[in-house]
């Protein structure tokens, strides 16, 4: 690589009297034995001072490449004495040099699914495993070895500072596959149809086809590469409408076929299989259990999707029946499915107040328990006002949160203080004391009756209740079962792990007596994983 140098010596000695100047070079020669590693370093600046260079600060970048795995990395702030590497098949293995020979110094390992349709009959959707990217028809993983450091205490200090540059942040930004490929990504957007209708027919109550999900999964995923065309690996598959679907899914091995290579679309899916999906279609590994312990009596201990049921369980997305049992062979229904899929992207509609809406379904009636739940997934549901005329209204300044309850009467949170209007906003008048926490969100059931959601540098989910229109507010997070039944305490050891779980929560008005608590957040045992976040809704009434 070519020297740079953006300034001269002698113009940087005039105006800023400093002579501590990187430069960065690419040694062409200094290739390790593992086949591809080198780095650049700072070079020495002809003519300068003894007493300038040892002022200067060395600014190194190591690059990784190997061809035979399809696959180069860049990690900047280390160098390459500081790092061994060894390749083997399907691996990259990165260790700390000066603590190898002694202690190991393992600092973990990229490694390399082919095919990556592949990915998830091998195991590696564990806790242990981390995508960092996707190629054309590779899945890279970085393997943190986890535990204590794995070296002395003598290059402790070092072993540190190497292995925190191997982060999940920096290893996908230098990572870079020879054929890069899209990772697909879930779509959350509410209102987003994708439950496959036909001549006005839902279906509600009839069991999910192979076939459907796979198109109403592939509806919901996001990704650039959808339009591309997919190898039909499938038999049966010719002529299908869900064919582009099957293909594009099963060739990141979220969907797989029969040994007979057939895939049969027309096939019920169970409730296992449909538990198992919920977390492929997000790449994401099934979390753990925390605090009281349940067990559903028709899932024994060794039940081969046992982890993946009680994930889908203590995240919310799937619940068992009325007699205790989940009927893990059970085929589940379209209603069934498009409720917890619902659940699993923050659409869970159930109680939304339906203003104009018209059902299209024949077969959907209005006392349907799945009712609201389906006209989401089939685009249906519609943003709406809940009360007319409001839009003629006007905020005051810096608002950080509004809620009206009619087109007159309504509250604000401007700079830490809740003002009330009874003229649509024409006139504010200031209730109750400042905040000292930032304000997110505002719904009132009445007059004196809200709810109030915020946050500060302490806490990030601050939940209040008011039963005096404003002037008082009590924590409604203070209570045990109350707090449980809007956050996910059972997932998490301690309060602080529960908090700092929290990456986001909104108040969404659900009716004129019902708003939702939407909290986004990491499950516990996935804290690590760098992007899998959670949705938790929970409906708060003036009578809770």
């Amino acid at each position: 690589m070519k020297r740079i140098l953006s300034i001269s010596l002698s113009l940087i000695m005039l105006a800023l009297n400093i002579f501590t100047i990187p430069a960065f070079a690419l040694d062409e020669q200094s290739k390790t034995i593992s086949g591809g590693a080198r780095e650049a370093t700072e070079e020495q600046m002809a003519g300068v001072e003894e007493k300038i260079h040892t002022a200067q600060q060395t600014r190194s970048i190591y690059i990784y490449e190997s061809e035979q795995l399809g696959f180069s990395v860049t990690i900047s702030g280390i160098s390459q004495d500081e790092i061994i590497a060894e390749e083997t098949d399907a691996c990259v293995n990165f260790y700390h040099a000066p603590s190898h020979e002694k202690y190991g110094g393992e600092i973990g390992s990229i490694e390399v699914v082919f095919p990556r349709s592949v990915f998830f009959s091998r195991h590696y959707d564990d806790m242990a495993y981390q995508i960092i990217a996707m190629g054309e028809d590779q899945v890279f993983l970085w393997r943190n070895q986890g535990g204590g450091a794995h070296t002395g205490g003598e290059f402790l200090d070092s072993f540190k500072r190497v292995s925190s540059a191997f982060s999940m942040e920096n290893l996908r930004k230098g990572l870079v596959p020879a054929q890069p490929d899209a990772w697909p990504t879930l779509q959350t957007t509410r209102h987003l149809a994708y439950l496959p209708v036909d001549d006005k027919f839902a279906h509600p109550d009839a069991p999910l086809t192979r076939g459907d999900l796979a198109q109403m999964l592939y509806a919901l995923l996001d990704a650039d590469n959808k339009a591309d065309s997919s190898q039909f690996l499938f038999s049966d598959m010719e002529g299908k409408d869900c064919a582009q679907a099957v293909a594009y899914l099963a060739s990141y091995g979220i969907l797989t076929g029969y040994a007979d290579g057939m895939f049969r679309p027309d096939a019920p899916v169970s409730r296992t299989a449909f538990a198992v999906l919920l977390h492929r279609c997000q790449f994401a590994a099934p979390v753990g259990r925390y605090g009281e312990e349940f067990k559903f009596a028709d899932v024994p201990a060794d039940y081969w999707a046992e982890e993946y049921i009680y994930s889908a369980k203590v995240l919310g997305w799937m619940h068992g029946s009325s007699d205790g049992l989940f009927h893990p062979e059970q085929e589940i229904t379209y209603a069934e499915a498009v409720t917890a899929i619902n659940r699993m992207l923050g659409r869970d509609e159930s109680v939304t107040e339906l203003l104009s809406v018209s059902n299209p379904f024949s077969d959907l009636s209005e006392s349907h328990w799945a009712y609201m739940n389906v006209l989401e997934a089939a685009g249906e549901l519609k943003d709406h006002s809940s009360v007319p005329g409001t839009q003629e209204i006007s905020v005051p300044e810096n608002t950080s949160a509004y809620y009206f309850s009619s087109a007159t009467d309504g509250w604000a949170v401007s700079e830490g203080q809740l003002f009330h209007t009874t003229d649509s906003g024409k006139n504010w008048d200031k209730v109750g004391k400042p905040y000292t926490y930032a304000v997110s969100g505002l719904f009132f059931f009445s007059d004196q009756e809200g709810v109030l959601l915020g946050k500060s540098e302490e806490t990030s989910c601050i939940l209040l209740k008011t039963s005096d229109g404003g002037e008082t507010w009590n924590d409604l997070l203070a209570i045990p079962a109350t707090k449980a039944n809007y956050l996910p305490v059972e997932q998490f050891p301690t309060e602080k792990s529960l908090m700092e779980s929290i990456v986001s929560a909104e108040l969404r008005p659900a009716s004129k007596t019902a708003v939702y608590l939407t909290i986004r957040y990491c499950p516990y045992e996935s804290i690590h994983m760098y992007d899998f976040e959670v949705t938790r809704q929970a409906v708060i009434t003036d009578s809770k």
